[in-house]
């Protein structure tokens, strides 16, 4: 059996740079309707949903794989119409391919958040005790990022990282963590690759959990016979 799946990224689909290795994960028999909510939009309009200095920021790519940045507030009407598409076009399952926290969507079909996952994973792995290494994409993400897993363990060490960046930003962030006593390494965002998760790994010796593949092990469990 065929599973229709949905998945819906705040940038510009189709996001070739995840997508392949959470298919490997999720299982064959699964048909992938893709929907950006910046699809179409030219890189002009694309600024003009930029932040404010108040406003939540988000980092996505566009479908040449430029980096963009943009406002959750200006995003999420966006992300909403995606999701009554989906619907329409009768999938099983939808997936958020952003690790930021929204208001709960409108759908017929089950949405599932990624922050919500990845959260609840870490959630799972460690406590008050232990000391975590929290990678995000931009450094203006930083204390909010530390303030929603504070509940978890307050001994955050908070490091950015873009996953679409340019010079090995990855690497920097893991050469910090290592000299760090921590954990476990948590890499919060949907855009980190497997190769992202071997250098963090590699260089500071730790667990570590990559977004994606942990919500696409989750999809898997529920597509799966």
């Amino acid at each position: 059996m065929t599973h229709k799946l949905g998945m819906v990224t705040l940038g510009q689909s189709p996001r070739t740079d995840i997508l392949p290795a959470m298919i490997e994960v999720i299982g064959q028999d699964v048909q992938v309707i893709e929907k950006g909510a910046l699809d179409g939009l030219s890189l002009e309009e694309v600024r003009s949903l930029s932040p404010t200095e108040e406003m939540a920021r988000l980092c996505t790519r566009l479908s040449d794989g430029t980096q963009v940045v943009v406002a959750k507030e200006r995003v999420t009407p966006m992300v909403q119409g995606k999701i009554h598409e989906l619907n329409r076009e009768g999938v099983e399952l939808i997936v958020l391919l952003c690790t930021g926290d929204f208001p709960r969507f409108e759908s017929s079909s089950l949405v599932l958040e990624a922050q919500k996952i990845v959260d609840r994973c870490v959630e799972a792995l460690i406590c008050d005790r232990n000391t975590m290494g929290l990678v995000v994409p931009l450094e203006e993400q930083a204390e909010h990022a530390r303030q929603n897993l504070y509940h978890i363990t307050p001994n955050i060490t908070v490091v950015s990282a873009s996953p679409y960046g340019s010079g090995n930003p990855v690497q920097r962030a893991a050469e910090v963590l290592k000299d760090k006593d921590i954990d476990l390494v948590v890499m919060h965002c949907m855009g980190f690759t497997k190769d992202h998760r071997k250098v963090m790994r590699e260089l500071t010796g730790k667990p570590v959990i990559l977004a994606n593949s942990i919500v696409a092990r989750t999809i898997g469990e529920l597509l799966q016979a």
